[in-house]
């Protein structure tokens, strides 16, 4: 069971953009708890939660895994065999 939860922990944040976004977004639910206008261990989660979407999403389009930052290349047909 142990080894199950870490191998998930270490998977789910194998990234260093997922990392930060994480303790970025925990650290504002810990300092601000008012921006979500609940109880601060509810606005913890969620904005760590939060962080952790947008790190993923960084890191991914970082990597140049994106449909965004591949550049198509033309082939020109110039005869012949």
């Amino acid at each position: 069971m142990l080894r199950n939860l870490l191998i998930l922990l270490l998977t789910l944040f194998q990234d260093k953009y997922v990392r930060t976004g994480t303790l970025v977004g925990i650290i504002i639910g810990i300092w601000n708890p008012e921006i979500l206008q609940g109880e601060q261990g509810k606005s913890v989660i969620i904005l760590g939660f939060v962080g952790w979407g947008i790190g993923a999403f960084l890191g991914y389009y970082r990597n140049g895994n994106s449909q965004f930052t591949k550049k198509r290349k033309f082939k020109v047909f110039q005869g012949g065999k």
